[in-house]
């Protein structure tokens, strides 16, 4: 259902977009949007902001340090003065996105294959441990709201193009996008004389009790639009089909396209619950009854009303699950059950759904006197979670905390989807929410050290406050869910930085092999026109190397330094042949190998040797062999980001080197499950591959880097089927689990039994 935006004399003139060069009509639609977001989104960020103020104070009041609760204090006083000029700044900012909405259409845009000019090394430093990242902040709500609002979202992109004379918009450029506002809000905050604590605290208020409404704003700005007849019977937008370039047509170096269906998972937490839900909870009774069914003709008929074991009266543990209640029982109300199950405590405790059912029927049996039944709704409700934990247990490790809390969830889950069977229906429901998130905590294919302790901490709390909850299951769920978004949203941001450090790093070592690369390649080509001796040569590739490493470092190709020294190092291959050397030589050669490290005594020695100046008086054998020596025991320059490469002289064939083309495509940050030493599966995470000499970094969950490589060992890992890439149609692990129990019910459809 949309939210109604109704008439506000509040709402501020539009000047930048009432003089505007647009043509009238979408100058009238623009000015009823800018309505339309002032009165669903500025209006009440505004109405917000005094919450915010307080919660600085309150933050102050809980006995920080005495810098930090006085600058909480400024900022809200800040805050507070400024209030009315920062909603002003932001409508106004709202105004001058819509004023420039077809000359921000037709900016260039970047292409997506262009490469990201890699930073210098002056400009490499470390981030601040506490450091807040508004952008990661951005990215983070922008995904969750467009995942939440997808066909909203998607139908806004295609109007504002129709405005825009444009193709269709991205989620992240659309003036009215999550992505866009929050930008728009910052650049508001930041011209107000805001500190970035102050902005981060704004952008999740905002996210929270605004953008929180998003699906409904989008819906009330589409229906604004279509009443304006702009595109007013767009309803939906069909899929459409990649053209797909023959192999032939193509040729051998073109990237291949991604196979349908396979959407590599990038995003830090799981992907976003599953749209296709359970229709009915007839459907699942009617897979249970014709499981059932089959299971009887191959017992050849199973139990005749009044006969068998089930009918003696002794046979309680081998009753029919969801069998029709038997003549001469009693069938136990759905209260009562939950009323034994409510104060069963640590009765059940470690038992299995089938174990706590026979607990009931027994309990039952003693307070009714008599043999009891559970009604049909409630033996399948039994079954199906029986089913469902089955399968998510088998992808949970034994010995992980997720373990023992899947064991406490037993027994609230039962209570719950026996008082509310939309727990099978719906994949957002919290409380499938809850338990995915605990059992992708203690995933098989995570390590120990994988998983963040602050969310297993959080997860704990949360395990423990739904089992004490008394009666109100489905609040507790839902507070359960509320901590641990917030607690997710952490985790990722601090995953993050945790990442960046750790591929600025990688950049680091990798312009760094570059440079020892194309130093070795300088002195090797100076060296294969000329005999030199190979004391010399070993110099040379030593200690000279070093030098052409750092020049190349600080200056790159192009640089005067590397220019000037690349000749020099064919001069000193010529003066080692014999050939004599400039006088200069010699004191540029010294001051350089000062310059990266060496001893004053050994740099003159060394320029002296490779000038062909050395004393021969002075130059016998044993000092040459020391000399040699201290150079060997040195640390080189570079040799610590030398890459194993076990792929040996031969290139990459067939579907290896498929396999490598379709990596190099795949955005940044996909999700792999490599091979460990001990040749179990875990997910990683691929954060960088080098362009230049394909070195791979893996890092885990929490951003630490985990494992490095080649992108050749990848490719062949990939073909040979050690490794794979996660696809995000692969879903929650609770939704997988439910899907396998669908299937083991008849490939998730009633099917006829044959005759």
């Amino acid at each position: 259902m949309s939210v109604p935006f109704p008439p506000n004399r509040r709402i501020p003139a539009a000047d930048a977009l009432a003089s505007a060069s647009l043509p009238a009509r979408v100058r009238e639609a623009l000015l009823v949007v800018h309505a339309a977001v002032y009165e669903l989104v500025i209006d009440p960020l505004d109405r917000l902001i005094p919450h915010i103020e307080a919660r600085l104070m309150h933050v102050r009041d809980q006995g920080a340090r005495h810098s930090v609760g006085i600058s909480y204090l400024d900022q809200a006083q800040l805050l507070a003065r400024r209030q009315r000029a920062f909603i002003e700044r932001f409508a106004r900012n709202v105004d001058e996105e819509f004023a420039g909405l077809r000359d921000a259409s037709r900016e260039p845009q970047r292409p997506l294959d262009t490469p990201v000019a890699m930073p210098a090394f002056e400009d490499l430093r470390l981030v601040d441990e506490d450091e807040a990242d508004e952008q990661t902040e951005v990215k983070a709500i922008a995904l969750r709201q467009e995942s939440r609002a997808p066909l909203p979202i998607h139908l806004l992109c295609q109007r504002f193009a129709v405005l825009a004379e444009s193709p269709a918009f991205d989620p992240g450029r659309l003036p009215v996008g999550p992505r866009r506002l929050c930008e728009l809000m910052l650049a508001a905050a930041e011209a107000s004389g805001f500190s970035l604590a102050l902005r981060v605290a704004l952008l999740r208020e905002f996210d929270r009790a605004v953008l929180a409404e998003y699906a409904g704003i989008a819906e009330s700005i589409n229906e604004a639009l279509a009443r304006l007849r702009i595109m007013p019977g767009l309803s939906f937008v069909p899929l459409r089909v990649r053209a797909r370039a023959s192999s032939a047509d193509a040729g051998d170096d073109a990237t291949p396209p991604q196979p349908e269906g396979e959407r590599p998972h990038t995003g830090w937490t799981a992907t976003p619950p599953s749209s296709a839900d359970t229709p009915t909870f007839q459907l699942l009774q009617d897979l249970l009854a014709a499981r059932r069914s089959m299971a009887d003709r191959f017992r050849g008929g199973g139990f005749a009303p009044g006969t068998g074991a089930a009918a003696t009266g002794g046979g309680l543990a081998l009753e029919g699950v969801g069998a029709p209640t038997m003549p001469g029982r009693r069938e136990l109300p759905t209260a009562a059950v939950l009323e034994m199950l409510r104060g069963a405590g640590d009765d059940v405790l470690g038992l299995d759904i089938d174990a706590i059912r026979q607990w009931v029927l027994l309990q039952g049996r003693h307070r009714q006197g008599e043999a009891v039944a559970l009604s049909r709704e409630d033996a399948d409700i039994f079954e199906l979670l029986g089913l469902m934990y089955t399968q998510l247990q088998r992808d949970v490790r034994g010995d992980s905390a997720a373990a023992l809390m899947l064991e406490r969830l037993r027994l609230p889950l039962l209570r719950l989807a026996l008082a509310d069977a939309s727990f099978f229906l719906r994949a957002a429901h919290p409380a499938r929410e809850v338990l995915n998130a605990v059992a992708e905590s203690g995933a098989r294919w995570y390590a120990a050290d994988d998983v963040d302790p602050q969310l297993l901490l959080q997860l704990e709390r949360i395990v423990d406050a739904i089992a004490r909850a008394p009666d109100d299951l489905g609040a507790a769920f839902r507070a359960g869910v509320t901590a641990l978004e917030s607690q997710l949203q952490a985790v990722a941001r601090r995953s993050e930085i945790a990442e960046r450090r750790n591929v600025e790093a990688a950049r680091g070592k990798d312009k760094l092999a570059v440079a020892r690369r194309r130093g070795t390649t300088v002195i090797d080509q100076a060296l294969a026109t000329v005999r030199v001796p190979a004391f010399h040569r070993g110099m040379l590739r030593q200690a000279w190397a070093d030098v052409l490493t750092l020049a190349h470092l600080r200056n790159g190709e192009e640089g005067d330094d590397w220019l000037a020294l690349v000749d020099a190092t064919h001069e000193l291959v010529r003066a080692a042949a014999g050939q004599g050397a400039a006088p200069d030589l010699v004191l540029l050669v010294d001051q350089w190998l000062a310059t990266v490290g060496y001893h004053a005594d050994d740099a003159a020695r060394i320029a002296r040797i490779l000038t062909g100046t050395e004393d021969e008086a002075g130059d016998d054998a044993a000092s040459r062999t020391e000399l040699a020596m201290r150079l060997k025991a040195r640390a080189r320059l570079g040799e610590e980001t030398a890459v194993d490469d076990d792929s040996g002289a031969d290139a990459l064939q067939g579907e290896a080197r498929v396999m490598a083309e379709r990596v190099r495509a795949l955005p940044p940050g996909t999700w792999f499950d490599l091979p460990d030493e001990g040749g179990r599966s875990m997910r990683r995470r691929l954060s960088w591959l080098s362009p230049v000499t394909g070195t791979t970094l893996f890092v885990n969950p929490r951003g630490q880097r985990v494992a490095d490589g080649t992108l050749d060992r990848l490719a062949r890992d990939l073909a040979d089927g050690r490794a794979r890439i996660v696809t995000a149609d692969e879903g929650r692990l609770v939704d997988r689990a439910w899907r396998a129990a669908l299937q083991s019910l008849g490939d998730g459809r009633p099917r006829e039994a044959s005759r």
